[in-house]
């Protein structure tokens, strides 16, 4: 570099080493007034002008330079931040600090409870893990100086200890959760209700049982019962029995909600299984709005003019505009879209009244009183008013197991039922099932000649069928709305599907045959109609099939078996594909239309579902006892609000909150510290993607350096 003035004073004035230059050109008649005698260099320069020297004095022609210790400039820590950062504003604005500041205990002075909770949340947002992973997780975040948490405090037995507060409150901040969604985004608009399950490392808490979920795996599981807004926000929910039925969990969730006020008016949608009659007079008891699909078992009992008749002879081939095709030719139903058909079947009464007595008085027989609804009910369903048996006994107030036991009695012949409503049988249930249950001729005509025989008076009384329900629980009738909706390309699903079952018998009586006629074989009859039973069974398809099996003339062992499918109870089975039934509160205001969409709408909560075991990993849990069962659940519920609200927030951009959060993970906090100088934190420099994150959800503070100088104090 030249060595030169850059201001120079002459006779009292400053100028500029440029002027100067200018003026001493002008005095001396253009001849210069100075020259550059030589150009130090600097000290890089310096430097490498040394090491060429020193190589080349040890004979080498090329030397790399030692650069500079820098240990004074490199990071100290490197520390998970932005995504943590933006979830935990999200925390704070949804009121969740606030409200479990002040229902969780004190705690000690070292570290707040709510702030224990904060991280274990946010620890399921971006990082699901067990609770001991999550003593090893925070430290590597910038966690301890975004909620003022000592990282040695953060340990084992005071995150169990949390755990245990957070259980005891999780009703109260159930009971506050609703009051701030509203006061945020005004009064609720629907409500969805449903219920999964979740299981277990180990044997589990109490709670858990041995049973299939809902995915088919045999797991020691429990159920999560969650309701939740429009916009998918959990408002309330409840770890049940693995075992427990969907129905009795939603009923009492629906008495648990009746009186609230945020409830009232704002229909309730739940699934088809709260779509029996037992149900729906439930629901219709707590007053709330309801929706919900029935059964297919009660579609005879609340619509009675269900279109089914054109779609009988589509072919399983066919596709779904075909069948779209055969919809509109009926006319029958008003198309909304491509796979939506509407059949408004308006308001519904089903008159029960007084239930029907199960016996014509107080002294009439059980046997005589099976004998009579066996009758009654296979008539029924002859006559078509009921789509099956267990349908028709449920609406003589029969559980499906006792009308298809009563039902055993077909087997007889006309005489002898005759014989049975008459009273001249004397012999239990039982006995007269057992001797049904025979081939008909003359062993069974012996067998039941004897039940007709007088007992010894030293018998037992025979059991006496109970008597007609007293006035106080006489039951009014139901009034319901009624909506059918057809879509045809669930239409064309089911009816693959169904043929498909058809082509799996087929095999499987191909490959049993094949079996039966190999040498060795010494299969039984009885063996062989249990194995087919099992199969059948595994299907619902017991009814639908006769089976034949023909003995070997030889010896014992069957030597064929034919499964005859019964076209009439197949075509009876195949009427509804496609179809939803939908009742409803009958003060709900909406058209039938918008009822549909609004049944439709309950993704909302299976969503919610599908968030909770993919992103937050609710499964599988670790936990040996229920509170911390509870809890565990209760974090992911809160894990699953704050997705929700970053996806809402997030509404104008195509990226989905998981995807926003991987982009904001890259963005970490450096600490350095030196011997000499103060702790300080410096950002990892956003990227454009971040930078537009961040100012969608108008968070570009989070970003700043001297915002997080200014909040944070280094560790």
């Amino acid at each position: 570099m030249h060595i030169r003035t850059s201001r120079v004073r002459r006779n009292g004035r400053v100028y500029e080493y440029a002027q100067l230059v200018e003026t001493y050109r002008r005095e001396s008649d253009g001849m210069p007034v100075h020259r550059v005698l030589a150009t130090l260099p600097d000290a890089l320069a310096a430097q490498n002008l040394r090491e060429a020297l020193a190589a080349a004095r040890r004979g080498k022609r090329v030397a790399v330079a030692r650069q500079a210790p820098v240990a004074a400039l490199a990071p100290t820590a490197n520390l998970r931040y932005l995504d943590l950062a933006v979830l935990l504003e999200l925390w704070r604005e949804t009121g969740l600090a606030a409200a479990l500041d002040e229902l969780l205990p004190a705690g000690d002075a070292t570290v707040s409870p709510a702030a224990v909770v904060a991280a274990l949340t946010l620890q399921r947002c971006v990082d699901p893990g067990s609770k001991l992973c999550a003593v090893r997780w925070l430290p590597r975040t910038a966690l301890p100086e975004l909620l003022a948490i000592a990282p040695g405090s953060f340990n084992n037995t005071r995150l169990h200890r949390v755990l245990d507060d957070l259980d005891n409150v999780t009703t109260a901040l159930m009971a506050k959760l609703p009051a701030r969604y509203v006061e945020r985004d005004g009064s609720f608009v629907s409500l969805f209700m449903d219920v999964s399950d979740t299981w277990f490392v180990g044997e589990g808490p109490s709670l858990a049982r041995l049973g299939k979920t809902k995915e088919g795996m045999l797991q020691r599981k429990i159920g999560i019962l969650l309701l939740c807004n429009e916009h998918g926000y959990p408002v309330r929910w409840e770890v049940i029995e693995g075992t427990q039925h969907d129905s009795v969990a939603m009923s009492r969730m629906f008495a648990s909600i009746a009186g609230v006020s945020w409830a009232r008016e704002v229909p309730v949608v739940c699934d088809r299984a709260m779509g029996k009659t037992a149900q729906i007079r439930e629901m219709l008891g707590s007053g709330l709005r309801f929706l919900t699909a029935l059964t297919v078992t009660e579609f005879d009992s609340y619509a009675t003019s269900l279109p089914h008749q054109p779609f009988a002879r589509l072919d399983p081939s066919d596709d779904a505009q075909a069948v779209s095709r055969c919809a509109e030719d009926a006319g029958t139903m008003r198309r909304v879209g491509d796979d939506l058909f509407v059949l408004d079947l308006g308001t519904v009464e089903r008159d029960e009244g007084v239930p029907r007595p199960l016996c014509a008085s107080p002294v009439e027989d059980i046997v005589v009183t099976a004998m009579r609804l066996c009758r009654e009910i296979r008539e029924a369903v002859a006559q078509g008013r009921f789509a099956s048996l267990a349908a028709a006994g449920r609406s003589l107030g029969l559980r499906k197991s006792v009308t298809l036991k009563y039902c055993g009695l077909a087997a007889l012949s006309e005489q002898e039922q005759r014989e049975v409503l008459e009273g001249k049988v004397s012999a239990s249930l039982a006995d007269l099932l057992r001797v049904a249950a025979f081939e008909d001729g003359a062993p069974r005509h012996e067998a039941f000649e004897a039940l007709l025989q007088p007992r010894p008076s030293k018998k037992a009384p025979r059991r006496r069928a109970r008597v007609t329900p007293g006035p106080e629980t006489t039951l009014g009738p139901i009034r319901v709305r009624a909506v059918v909706y057809f879509n045809p390309e669930r239409f064309v699903h089911e009816r693959r599907r169904a043929r498909e079952q058809l082509r799996a018998i087929e095999t499987f009586a191909a490959e049993l045959n094949a079996k039966l006629l190999a040498p060795r074989s010494r299969l039984t009859p009885h063996a062989v109609g249990a194995l087919v039973d099992r199969r059948l069974r595994k299907d619902s398809l017991l009814d639908a099939f006769e089976v034949r099996v023909a003995k070997s003339p030889d010896h014992d062992a069957a030597r064929s078996v034919e499964l005859v499918l019964d076209d009439a109870e197949w075509a009876r089975r195949r009427r509804y594909d496609g179809f939803t039934v939908l009742v409803s509160h009958p003060d709900l205001p909406h058209s039938a239309e918008a009822l549909c969409k609004l049944y439709r709408a309950k993704d909302a909560v299976e969503k919610d579902f599908h968030v909770i075991k993919s992103v937050v990993e609710v499964r599988p849990i670790r936990h040996r006892n229920d509170a911390k069962v509870r809890a565990h659940v209760t974090l992911c519920m809160l894990a699953l609000l704050l997705e929700r609200t970053l996806q809402r927030r997030l509404a104008t951009l195509p990226d989905s909150a998981q995807t926003a959060l991987e982009t904001l993970a890259t963005c970490h906090l450096n600490l350095f510290k030196g011997q000499r100088t103060q702790p300080a934190y410096a950002l990892t420099h956003p990227d454009d993607a971040q930078r537009t994150l961040l100012r969608s959800l108008r968070m570009l503070h989070l970003a700043d350096n001297d915002h997080i100088a200014e909040k944070l104090t280094p560790r």
